[in-house]
């Protein structure tokens, strides 16, 4: 059963809170007193929502994967040809880790964080939005807006440099911004058009 509005705001009112004080303070030194102070919330009404702080850091994740996800999906809605739709993809979710650190952290896989929870809503995290530049070039194969003949070797391109850039964004070597590196993407799969 859907929460009624007033409740529904008040929770995403808590995970906008959250969200913003687990990049910025970090998970370990956000207290949910504190966060509840900051969300202008009682620490009952956090736990009205969320069993723990761990219930509230996975729906947290979870609520911007969701996010995404629309963002993504709205995209590829309104691009021309599934390579735009691609190239938008891409861009949207470089953006949105890039400016969600601890997101981002989440992703890599962050060995401070114990809770096997955790662990495995990063790894499902880390594929699901794999999954989504991975079927937008799927796409345009179909369509045959870019030719291959190894998609799936494209597709380990793809995450493999995914999964580097996400490691130079941790490691404070991002030279290269997240539209830089879209584009270069996508000038090296244009290459491959028909």
């Amino acid at each position: 059963m859907p929460l009624p509005i007033r409740d529904e705001r008040k929770r995403n009112q808590i995970l906008d809170s959250a969200a913003t004080l687990f990049s910025h303070r970090g998970y370990d030194k956000t207290s949910i007193r504190f966060l509840a102070t900051e969300a202008r919330v009682s620490t009952s009404t956090i736990y009205s929502h969320f069993t723990d702080k761990n219930d509230l850091l996975l729906h947290s994740i979870e609520r911007r994967l969701v996010l995404i996800e629309e963002k993504v999906v709205n995209a590829a809605e309104t691009g021309t040809d599934n390579l735009e739709a691609l190239s938008c993809a891409l861009s949207i979710i470089h953006k949105a880790l890039k400016d969600d650190p601890f997101l981002c952290k989440i992703i890599i896989f962050d060995p401070h964080v114990v809770d096997h929870r955790l662990h495995e809503r990063a790894s499902a995290t880390r594929e699901r939005i794999q999954q989504f530049a991975i079927n937008g070039l799927q796409a345009a194969v179909q369509d045959g807006s870019l030719e291959c003949d190894d998609v799936e070797a494209l597709e380990a391109i793809l995450r493999l440099s995914f999964q580097g850039w996400l490691l130079s964004i941790e490691n404070g070597i991002d030279e290269v911004s997240e539209e830089r590196f879209t584009a270069m993407l996508i000038y090296l799969l244009k290459g491959r058009c028909k």
